[in-house]
């Protein structure tokens, strides 16, 4: 069963009262009955396994059995900045990027990104990336679910970058391999990791990421697909954090 997101305003002493969307995927989709105990997270990284006490069609009541912390970081949190991905390969990397607990997941606008946000459209292709990232981040019983900011154009992000911790993963040219680059260690200190699209950096994006202080890196001489890159490169980072294997 997945650890599931709530707000603290839902605590009331020993008890956990549940309305709205949460109430009814539990009643409805998940057939949750009294007795059946579930996790759930607060946004404190508080978790609580609880039984369910009593269920209506729009409010579930449960009583608080045992309470956790969420393990104490000590590694940098992780920033992926994705160049925008065609069709659902965005949704998946979203998805996966968020098991993999990274902190903050950016969409950036390249040249050769095919695809280009409407104006229109935006909040609500955020709000559906933060739906499905948080949907991940509970199946994966991560602590908090990751922050899906708006899409940036690519140029303003490298623009403000600061030169430590930030990585950008380029194929076809000499880079260090992403499991040598060194990798801040301090919890205090930021880390960046720059994916791009299906067509590639332009030559000009990879130039002002470099300028900025980026460092380029390398998963070796196969050139992988988009989507397959970014998870390939979370699962080494990750790793060498020490928040895998």
């Amino acid at each position: 069963m997945p650890a599931f997101f709530i707000p603290a305003s839902d605590i009331h002493g020993t008890e956990i009262t549940l309305t709205g969307d949460l109430c009814h995927h539990l009643r409805a989709s998940l057939r949750v009955k009294p007795g059946e105990c579930l996790w759930l997270t607060d946004e404190h990284q508080r978790r609580y396994r609880v039984e369910v006490t009593e269920l209506t069609q729009h409010r579930m009541t449960a009583r608080i059995l045992d309470q956790r912390e969420s393990p104490v970081e000590t590694a940098p949190k992780l920033l992926l900045a994705q160049a925008l991905l065609k069709g659902d390969h965005m949704d998946w990397v979203v998805q996966k990027a968020s098991e993999l607990g990274v902190h903050t997941i950016l969409p950036l606008i390249s040249q050769h990104g095919v695809v280009r946000p409407q104006a229109g459209r935006i909040a609500a292709q955020v709000s559906r990336w933060q739906r499905i990232a948080t949907e991940a981040a509970q199946q994966s019983e991560q602590w908090r679910p990751p922050h899906v900011l708006e899409p940036v154009d690519l140029r303003h992000f490298f623009s403000t970058l600061t030169a430590a911790g930030s990585l950008i993963l380029a194929e076809r040219r000499e880079a260090v391999a992403l499991s040598n680059v060194p990798l801040p260690a301090l919890l205090t200190e930021k880390l960046a990791l720059a994916i791009g699209p299906e067509g590639g950096w332009a030559e000009e994006e990879l130039s002002l990421a470099l300028t900025q202080g980026c460092q380029a890196v390398t998963l070796g001489a196969h050139i992988l697909r988009a989507d397959t890159a970014a998870v390939t490169a979370l699962s080494i980072v990750q790793s060498r954090l020490g928040r895998l294997g």
